[in-house]
C-alpha cells in the first residue's frame, strides 16, 4: 500500500469521525432524548423490511421503464411526423412543469382510477415512469448529439461494419455520457418513490410512518428512514463512480 493510499484511508477515517461526533452532538442537543427509543420500531421490523425491499424494487421497474419510455419518447420528439412531436414535447413541458407528487395523484385519481386499475402498486409505477420518461428522454437526446456527423463518415470512409461502428464508436460514447445522468434520475427515483405514499402504496416511507403512527416514535421513525435510504442511495453513488472509471477506459 503506497504512502497516498494510506492517506486516502486516513482521511476517510477522519471525516467518518467528524460526522459521528456531529451527529453525537445533535442526539445530545435533542430536547427528547431522555425519551428516545428507536427500539420502539422492533416489532416493526418485518413490515418495515418489507416497505424496504418494496422501494428497491419499484426504484429498479422504474427505471427500467422509464428508459424504455425515454427512448420512446426521443424517437417521438425526432419524428418527421408534427403532430407526434408536438405530442411529445407538450408532455415533456406538462412533467417539467409539475410537483412529482401532484403528477402521481392525477394520474391515480384521473386515469387508474376510471380504468378500474385497483393495484396502487401498478398505478404508483406507472406514473413514476410516465414522470421521469422526458428526463431519460434528455439523457438520450444529448447522448446522440454528442457524436457528430463527421464520425459517421469516418466510419463509413474507413469501412467499418454495423457492429464495428456501435462496439467502437458509438456505444462507449453513450455509455460515458449515459452512465452518470442514469444513476442520478434512479436517484431520484428512489427518493421520489417515497411520495407513493400518498396514494397508499406499502413502501418505506409508507410503512414507517404506520410504525410511527402505533409507536409515537416520530422522531426515532423518520431517524430509521434517513439511514434506510442512505443504505440504498450510497452504494448507488459509489458503484456509478467506479462504472464511470471502467467505461473511461473501454476501447
Amino acid at each position: 500500500m503506497n504512502r497516498y493510499s494510506k492517506n486516502q484511508i486516513l482521511s476517510f477515517i477522519a471525516a467518518l469521525f467528524i460526522f459521528g461526533l456531529l451527529l453525537s452532538f445533535i442526539i445530545f442537543m435533542y430536547p427528547g432524548r431522555a425519551d428516545f427509543d428507536i427500539g420502539a420500531l422492533w416489532s416493526w421490523k418485518n413490515i418495515i423490511f418489507k416497505g424496504w425491499l418494496l422501494t428497491i424494487l419499484v426504484s429498479v421497474i422504474v427505471l427500467i421503464a422509464s428508459i424504455v419510455l425515454g427512448f420512446l419518447l426521443y424517437l417521438i420528439n425526432n419524428s418527421k411526423v408534427l403532430v407526434l412531436k408536438y405530442l411529445g414535447s407538450i408532455f415533456g413541458e406538462i412533467v417539467f412543469g409539475s410537483p412529482l407528487v401532484v403528477f402521481l395523484i392525477i394520474v391515480y385519481y384521473f386515469i387508474g382510477v376510471p380504468l378500474n386499475i385497483n393495484n396502487r402498486l401498478i398505478v404508483g409505477s406507472i406514473a413514476l415512469s410516465l414522470y421521469m420518461a422526458p428526463y431519460m428522454k434528455n439523457v438520450f437526446e444529448g447522448a446522440m448529439e454528442s457524436i457528430d456527423e463527421m464520425q459517421y463518415q469516418a466510419m463509413t470512409v474507413f469501412g467499418f461494419t454495423t457492429y464495428q461502428k456501435y462496439r467502437y464508436i458509438i456505444i462507449p460514447q453513450l455509455l460515458k455520457i449515459i452512465i452518470p445522468p442514469l444513476a442520478g434520475n434512479l436517484t431520484f427515483i428512489v427518493k421520489g418513490s417515497s411520495l407513493l405514499n400518498f396514494i397508499g402504496v406499502p413502501e418505506l416511507y409508507n410503512q414507517i410512518t404506520t410504525a410511527q403512527s402505533n409507536t409515537y416514535a416520530v422522531v426515532e421513525g423518520y431517524l430509521l428512514m434517513f439511514v434506510l435510504y442512505l443504505i440504498i442511495t450510497i452504494p448507488l453513488i459509489r458503484l456509478t463512480k467506479n462504472l464511470e472509471k471502467k467505461v473511461a477506459v473501454w476501447t
